[in-house]
């Protein structure tokens, strides 16, 4: 059995670099796993759920990933794509051989150029070709480096213009407030960013395709989960909305289909 485990980014077994300053607010960061063609094992992790759009591109032919999902079990995910937001966790498998660059883009960036699939793409992914045209994926396969890669997305990013409403603003000021101040209560938050609960749910499902319920839980959980690695089960848990530490143990089950020590 393959072992998977939830990697953050300020862990080290994944390159990552962070974007340049104008692309701050539209790209978390870019990362690219490569395993090599001699392992024994493919490489595995677990995607936590959460809001963000991914684009993931192979550098190399013989790249091959799966997801498993706890219902339908392994499914190829092979091939350039792009992925919607997730509301539970899966484990994603890349095979050995597999050298995959990603652009992981922040919540709802990307809404007014997929607004027609934004409710398809969750817990989902399509073919990258669907949105973006042959030439310019093939000139970043070109590259030579990650460095390299990550500079032509930038410069390619930097010359389109990715416009942005009320709609989009009211759902970034939104996850900004309770990425801040970890207040997790729909009444409340509604109230912060000036809007009513079923406006700002309508705004959720516009531009993540999820609810704001189901951004909060992913939002908690994973905060929830780093301060476990870090202080285990002494943390203050009820300060991120859980009752207990074993409210955070039944979510964990809830979301990932396994413990928090497991993940």
């Amino acid at each position: 059995m393959v072992k998977s485990k939830v990697i953050f980014e300020d862990e080290e077994q994944v390159e990552i670099k962070y974007p340049c300053f104008e692309l701050k607010d539209i790209v978390e960061y870019y990362f690219e796993i490569c395993t090599p063609n001699n392992s024994i094992t493919p490489f595995s992790l677990v995607a936590l759920p959460n809001a963000n759009i991914l684009v993931s591109i192979y550098i190399s032919d013989s790249s091959q990933t799966f997801k498993v999902h706890r219902e339908h079990g392994i499914i190829d995910t092979s091939g350039d794509k792009i992925s919607g937001s997730l509301t539970e966790a899966i484990t994603v498998i890349h095979a050995p051989g597999t050298h995959e660059f990603s652009i992981k883009f922040k919540p709802g960036v990307l809404y007014s150029c997929l607004s027609k699939d934004i409710s398809t793409l969750v817990d989902n992914h399509l073919s990258l070709q669907k949105y973006l045209n042959q030439k310019v994926i093939d000139e970043l396969k070109l590259k030579s480096s990650f460095a390299e890669r990550v500079q032509f997305v930038e410069n390619w990013l930097l010359s389109k213009i990715f416009s942005s409403d009320f709609k989009l603003n009211t759902v970034i000021k939104t996850i900004y407030y309770i990425n801040t101040n970890r207040n997790y209560k729909l009444n409340t938050v509604s109230k912060e960013v000036g809007v009513s609960n079923p406006t700002l749910n309508r705004y959720f499902k516009e531009v993540l395709g999820i609810s704001p319920k189901q951004c909060f839980k992913a939002l908690r959980f994973k905060t929830a989960l780093k301060n476990y690695r870090a202080n285990g089960s002494y943390d203050l848990y009820d300060e991120l909305g859980y009752t207990d530490f074993s409210h955070f143990v039944k979510e964990a089950k809830n979301l990932a289909n396994t413990t928090p020590s497991e993940l």
